[in-house]
């Protein structure tokens, strides 16, 4: 089982060290994000359609509502998890049009420069200091401002949406969002928005990208992370919330998607004193 080291929210988005020792399966995150090795070997990611390496010299890039797995994991990595809020994007590329891919490659060589960041990032998340807190933000925001400005967008006023926009898709989306505790099954969703159920699967891979059911548990992925992170009601309701008519349901859903268990999360994320970790040097 893997298992969480520090985790760090604030206007950037969140950062989420790791020590990796399970593979994830298929999800997807609504953030654009970059995944780090900080200690390990080699790792094989499937990103969309391509194969991105992800090792000391090599991050991976994730862009928004991307599929992404793992191919192949070493026994135990050290991994830096970063993932930018939609806003805090906006405010650095307020012109970029919403059909671009944010990250147009899924693997990328760190330059020296960011490698230290990176490390320094790393090891302020494992301090115990009592300006720790503050420390972490301003060197998680200014790592975010390089990587994304680095290895971010480039795109053409000839650009063309790669992924169509259309009110039934959205209404969908609206209604998976409202029914989260009870979800509608796909073939309800289809007829509540108009549309035949093979009709329905094509127009939602088209404007998102992902199968309802990716989709749907991109949704309650999003919100558990949120719910363990703020809220300390119950495991066992917080999974209701997510639409799990049972805790051991919602933990195994937590567990294939994140590789470590719900309740290690909460304890590190609710936590005001993050603890040590293993030794990064």
């Amino acid at each position: 089982m893997s298992r969480v080291l520090a985790v760090s929210n604030g206007p950037v988005g969140r950062a989420c060290l790791l020590e990796k020792m399970r593979p994830a399966g298929a999800h997807a995150h609504r953030e654009n994000h970059v995944l780090i090795q900080i200690e390990g070997g080699h790792h094989d990611y499937h990103v969309g359609n391509e194969i991105a390496v992800l090792d000391p010299d090599h991050a991976v890039l994730v862009n928004s509502h991307e599929l992404h797995s793992n191919l192949t994991v070493c026994e135990r990595s050290i991994m830096l998890m970063l993932y930018f809020s939609p806003e805090w994007i906006e405010t650095q590329f307020p012109a970029l049009p919403a059909y671009v891919r944010f990250f147009p490659r899924s693997s990328v060589r760190l330059s020296p420069a960011l490698r230290q960041q990176i490390e320094q990032l790393a090891r302020q998340m494992q301090s115990s200091e009592d300006d720790q807190d503050e420390a972490v933000h301003h060197l998680f925001e200014s790592l975010a401002e390089n990587l994304c400005h680095s290895y971010g967008p480039c795109f053409s006023t000839r650009q063309r949406p790669t992924r169509i926009n259309d009110f039934r898709i959205r209404r969908a989306i609206a209604l998976m969002r409202e029914n989260l505790e009870e979800p509608l099954a796909t073939g309800d969703l289809a007829s509540k928005v108009g549309l035949s159920r093979s009709r329905f699967f094509e127009l939602f891979s088209a404007c998102t990208g992902l199968s309802p059911k990716h989709y749907l548990n991109m949704i309650r992925l999003e919100m558990a992370l949120q719910f363990l992170a703020d809220d300390p009601s119950p495991i066992a309701e917080l999974s209701q919330r997510c639409g799990f008519g049972a805790q051991s349901h919602f933990s195994k859903f937590f567990v294939d998607q994140q590789g470590f268990r719900p309740r290690d999360y909460r304890r590190v994320a609710l936590s005001s004193t993050v603890p040590r970790a293993p030794s990064l040097t």
